[in-house]
């Protein structure tokens, strides 16, 4: 019991913390969105690549030196990503109906809700199965680089089809693996592994919604 309360104490964290994430990024969408933020941002291709840029050096930095970061900067750069995503989201949610948005999330909130249990409770080894979504994962993100410069809109349907296949396998795929971890370390020493795995999650929530988004929201 004791261990199963420690897990679900581990978990709890990690979502506690992708929540307070995705809070952050909706507040400065908001105001990107009613101040002169976003006209600033969106007519300055410099600023928006720029912004770009620093969202993926915080993506792959956060990721590849979690053990040299100490916890308190891990804590601020996960921040600091949910703010930088917050101003880019804003120029996504521009596009599309509030009512659509709302519901996109409703059900982007329910699938993700599915698929973490799923991981969670998950006997199956998904190990290969990971490796498999990451690689995924890197195509999606290269190629969305690529088609920035292509704005080809048959190939954004066609990655955001992907995107969301994949980001719906890592969801399910992290969730085991932090299972694992949390078994590995035997509760302790866990505490840059929250923040990691808040970002993992908070990614992994936030391509699901930005893409069925695409699919399906109603645009202005």
């Amino acid at each position: 019991m004791a261990r199963d309360d420690g897990l679900n104490g581990f978990f709890a964290r990690i979502y506690s913390w992708m929540f307070v994430g995705l809070i952050l990024s909706a507040i400065v969408s908001f105001v990107t969105l009613n101040t002169s933020l976003g006209l600033i941002i969106f007519s300055n291709s410099f600023l928006y690549y720029g912004l770009i840029g620093i969202q993926l050096a915080l993506l792959f930095g956060v990721q590849l030196l979690i053990n040299v970061f100490s916890v308190r900067v891990s804590y601020f750069l996960f921040f600091l990503y949910a703010v930088v995503s917050g101003i880019l989201l804003s120029g996504i949610f521009v596009m599309y109906t509030s009512a659509s948005i709302g519901l996109v999330f409703v059900i982007s909130a329910l699938l993700f809700l599915g698929l973490a249990v799923v991981g969670f409770t998950t006997k199956k080894d998904l190990s290969n199965f990971g490796t498999v979504m990451w690689m995924g994962m890197v195509g999606v993100f290269v190629s969305s680089l690529i088609n920035m410069v292509l704005q080809n809109s048959f190939m954004d349907m066609i990655i955001s089809g992907v995107a969301i296949i994949v980001f719906c396998g890592l969801t399910v795929y992290d969730n085991q693996a932090y299972k694992k971890i949390y078994a590995s370390s035997r509760g302790r020493g866990l505490d840059k592994y929250v923040v990691l795995g808040a970002l993992h999650m908070y990614i992994n929530f936030i391509m699901i919604f930005v893409n069925l988004l695409r699919f399906f929201g109603d645009r202005n």
